[in-house]
């Protein structure tokens, strides 16, 4: 039997199995009482409503109001505990939660059951033992340590450059909207929790099942804030050790680490709505699919183009007047700016580099999800940095993308 063969058996194995811990994840989160919840977040309410970083960079506050409303007591009506968690009702941004949190319960409530919600298994039980704004700083404090353990160890593998090369995206993008808020440092998390994984496997073999994981995690935190990012960041530094091992890492190994992932991702969105289907009713797949649909040619005056590029545009634009000269720049003007630059690229084109369609991929995931794209580019802009990392290790001069005898 292949590898591939046996992974697949594999994967179709464990898939019960997360699909019983997730949910068991789900259900122990919806458990947690919402009295202590409820009085944490009223400790630093203007914390929770702040639209912006101490830094000044934007922080989605709506969606993590929409976030921490999710298991609260918000109709005071019965229901079970596989209902409250399946359907995963919330208040729709912050203005419906400030007024929550005067006591009123007329405000709209959404239901929630496209997604696992497993931002909830951290979240919650936290935000039961301590205030919002502590557990902020113990999100910002986790999000910055786990990456500047990868950034060390990058750099010890390979070169201080190359670590340089790896952190300078994350300055110039929004980063800090994905590390203070739980609804997105949950991906945050994974994405580099999955990276400093792959930089330390030993195995010669491609990491096929890891990335069916890795996918079936994103399905289960991510807010489809930045799949494509999880998955390119993840595939970069696969690559990048394939290549630091004499292994050129092959198109073939790709596309089998790209398919096992997305089978991951994919399938257990899918599994998440065929349980909402069986608890609440068959009208979920409706649901889902007019939400789908939405997220790629939907209609709304917050999108004012669909032409070839215009997602593009809305996350270089939603950088702002600083950080987007900064980002044009270096990490598309500089690495062009000499011969020896140039012929980097060249090599790189001519050896048919995997590092190339990894750097790209996530670019054209925001032109296929251009409404979403545009509506939340201060976030989605997360997704270029697979193809700054890659351009700031064309200026470096990496020997981390250097032939190999």
């Amino acid at each position: 039997m292949s590898q591939l063969a046996r992974k697949s058996f594999a994967a179709l194995a464990i898939t019960p199995i997360l699909t019983i811990v997730f949910f068991a994840g789900v259900l122990s989160a919806f458990a947690v009482p919402s009295a202590p919840i409820l009085r944490n977040l009223l400790e630093r309410p203007d914390v929770l409503f702040a639209r912006r970083a101490d830094n000044g960079r934007v922080i989605d506050a709506d969606t993590e109001c929409i976030g921490v409303s999710i298991g609260l007591d918000l109709t005071g009506e019965p229901h079970t505990l596989v209902e409250r968690a399946v359907d995963a009702q919330s208040l729709y941004g912050c203005q419906p939660l400030e007024v929550y949190f005067t006591g009123s319960r007329n405000e709209e409530i959404r239901d929630y059951f496209r997604y696992w919600h497993g931002f909830t298994v951290i979240a919650r039980p936290a935000l039961a033992l301590m205030p919002y704004n502590d557990f902020r700083g113990l999100l910002f404090t986790l999000s910055v340590g786990i990456f500047i353990w990868l950034a060390w160890r990058v750099g010890a593998d390979f070169t201080p450059a190359t670590a340089l090369a790896l952190a300078a995206p994350f300055v110039v993008v929004n980063a800090m909207g994905l590390t203070v808020v739980v609804t997105k440092a949950t991906t945050w998390l994974l994405a580099i929790g999955a990276a400093l994984f792959l930089s330390r496997r030993r195995s010669s073999q491609t990491p096929l099942l890891a990335f069916f994981i890795v996918g079936a995690l994103t399905a289960y935190f991510d807010f489809f804030t930045a799949p494509a990012f999880v998955f390119c960041f993840a595939a970069m530094i696969w690559a990048l050790y394939e290549m630091r091992a004499a292994r050129e890492p092959e198109w073939g190994a790709l596309v089998a680490l790209g398919v096992f992932w997305g089978v991951g991702w994919a399938g257990f969105i899918l599994i998440k709505i065929a349980i909402a289907a069986i608890v609440l009713d068959s009208n979920v797949w409706r649901d889902f699919i007019d939400a789908a649909a939405f997220r790629v040619r939907g209609e709304t005056e917050l999108v004012e183009s669909f032409i070839p590029g215009a997602a593009l545009y809305a996350n270089f634009a939603a950088l702002k007047s600083v950080w987007a000269p900064i980002a044009i720049i270096a990490f598309i003007i500089l690495p062009f700016a000499t011969k020896a630059r140039r012929a980097r690229w060249r090599r790189l084109a001519g050896e048919k580099s995997v590092l190339l369609a990894i750097a790209i991929a996530p670019l054209i995931w925001l032109e296929v999800f251009s409404n979403h794209a545009q509506i939340h580019a201060a976030f989605t802009q997360i997704n270029l940095t697979p193809a700054f990392f890659l351009s700031a290790l064309v200026l470096a001069a990496s020997p981390a993308i250097a032939p190999r005898s």
